[in-house]
């Protein structure tokens, strides 16, 4: 059989034009996978180190910048304002988008707020000199996210604002290292820029942890340890070690230890499940080297004050932002959060009926139901009303229906119970409520029945109260201390359609003593 002798090259056939096509295509492949794992290498291998977004150019709508300045000034006092990330692609929970956090800031700027330091609290609650602008800001956030670098610092520098950051220092990275988080280099950066100053938010409690029955934070709480319930002695050294480790942290990365904590979760010691944490965690945190701490990471669910120099040390307040808080609700929130001055004329505050309507004609307030109604004030901070005389003259008591007069009212002081006095036809009765229990009579006293007007007065002072009703002797009654400051409110008790009306209801403070 002959040998098959293969032609040389010059003497074979071209390739068909498909063959070449494919050729061409596999060759072409083969470079963009090349292209795509250089790229991929060099991406990898290069270190994380994302920079800075330049603010968006912001404007406020003319009503908004309205409201912004005319929020009330309250020297001495600082307001308090927690965020935790500001995004421009997802913004949901605790996440605010670029645009909207822009938007706070302007807002805060037209109303003509200034930021103060940390410090500048601290000198507050130990009662040192401390000069406060009238509207005094501090501006925090928590947690340590990037974002803090990334989005936030340009806005606050736009505006002039200083910020606190605390930190879960157990989730700082080192340099170049992709995270959710802060880098050591960021957290220099940031320190460098004069506009932060930083605290704790712990080492690592910041996760869930097992409790019995319940998952919760592990703070404030005795956690589960190899299935069993762990006893207060390995609580208070598993903090004092975290805490330890925190400020470790921070004399590590920037020199020095920091004063000024912030609880995770925003729990403090009184939330846990045991109530010895509540007695001991402020000490834990003393001897740590932190001076106060702060609560509340999310909306408050009641009432925020602007803290005062009796603001309690180791549960300051702050208002909590999402991203659903709109600049509307912002300014709503920190109206609230600023005391109202006890006021003379209580028939010219915002009355809002609850199951009564309520009306102001020139100095009466007129409630009508035919049930048990009520007069609220709406906006009003009662924080700082604690001892005051109230005086009226009640129209239209009869015997199917009867005059209700709350002193002490907690609604507006995030506060269950008020001290009540009731006016019937033929006597005065006082009673207390406290958080959801039920009414306790203080007292009751007769009074003669007589047509016409009931002059009413009432003075409360710490824990004394004194009623005096026209036409009877006056009452006098011990209340309970928890119910120590609070504002009013008006109410009508009726089995028909009836009408009273509160003649000149006036409010003056009274001295404790």
């Amino acid at each position: 059989m002959a040998e098959r002798v293969e032609p040389a090259p010059w003497d074979r056939p071209p390739p068909a034009r498909s063959t070449r096509l494919f050729r061409a295509f596999t060759g072409l492949v083969f470079l963009c996978a090349l292209g795509l794992a250089l790229t991929t290498w060099v991406t990898l291998s290069r270190p994380f180190d994302p920079g800075q977004k330049e603010a968006l150019a912001v404007r406020l709508d003319p009503g908004t910048a309205r409201t912004a300045a005319a929020l009330p000034r309250h020297p001495g006092s600082v307001l308090v304002l927690t965020y935790h990330g500001v995004s421009g692609t997802g913004h949901t929970g605790s996440t605010l988008s670029r645009e909207l956090f822009g938007e706070h800031m302007a807002a805060l700027a037209a109303a003509g707020y200034r930021t103060v330091r940390l410090r500048d609290v601290e000198d507050l609650l130990a009662r040192r000199p401390v000069d406060l602008p009238p509207r005094a800001l501090l501006i925090t956030f928590d947690d340590g996210r990037l974002t803090d670098w990334t989005t936030a610092d340009p806005v606050l520098k736009e505006h002039g604002f200083t910020a606190a950051g605390f930190l879960t220092t157990g989730k700082i990275v080192q340099p170049g290292t992709p995270s959710y988080y802060l880098s050591t280099r960021q957290v220099e950066d940031l320190a460098a820029t004069g506009r932060w100053e930083f605290g704790s938010h712990s080492d690592g409690l910041h996760d869930l942890a097992r409790i019995p029955g319940d998952v919760a934070a592990p703070m404030p709480n005795l956690i589960l340890v190899d299935g069993k319930r762990e006893t207060i002695g390995h609580w208070r050294a598993r903090v004092r070690r975290d805490l330890a480790h925190s400020q470790r942290f921070f004399r590590k990365t920037l020199g020095h230890r920091v004063t000024a904590f912030s609880y995770p979760f925003g729990r403090p010691g009184g939330a846990g499940n045991d109530p010895r944490i509540a007695a001991e965690l402020p000490a834990l945190l003393r001897h740590a080297g932190f001076a106060e701490a702060f609560v509340g990471e999310n909306v408050p669910t009641g009432h925020v004050d602007a803290l005062t120099a009796d603001s309690p040390r180791w549960a300051l307040g702050r208002i909590g932002v999402r991203a659903t808080t709109s600049v509307s609700d912002l300014l709503e929130m920190i109206r609230g959060a600023v005391p109202t001055p006890p006021p003379h004329d209580l028939w010219a505050l915002p009355w809002t009926g609850d199951l009564a309507t309520c009306r102001r004609h020139a100095s009466d307030l007129r409630v009508t139901s035919d049930v048990y109604g009520s007069c609220l004030l709406g906006g009003v901070n009662t924080s700082r009303w604690t001892d005051y005389r109230v005086t009226t003259s009640v129209f239209g008591i009869d015997p199917r229906t009867s005059a209700v007069i709350a002193v002490r009212d907690g609604a507006a002081v995030d506060r269950r119970g008020r001290v009540e006095v009731v006016v019937g036809t033929a006597s005065v009765l006082v009673r207390q409520r406290v958080d959801d229990r039920d009414p306790v009579v203080l007292g009751r006293r007769p009074i003669a029945s007589r047509a016409g007007a009931r002059d009413v007065r009432i003075e409360v002072r710490g824990t004394r109260l004194t009623v005096a009703v026209a036409g009877g002797a006056p009452l006098h009654a011990t209340i309970d201390p928890r119910l120590g400051k609070g504002g009013l409110k008006f109410e009508i008790a009726a089995r028909d359609q009836s009408t009273l009306i509160f003649h000149e209801p006036t409010l003056d403070p009274l001295r404790a003593g």
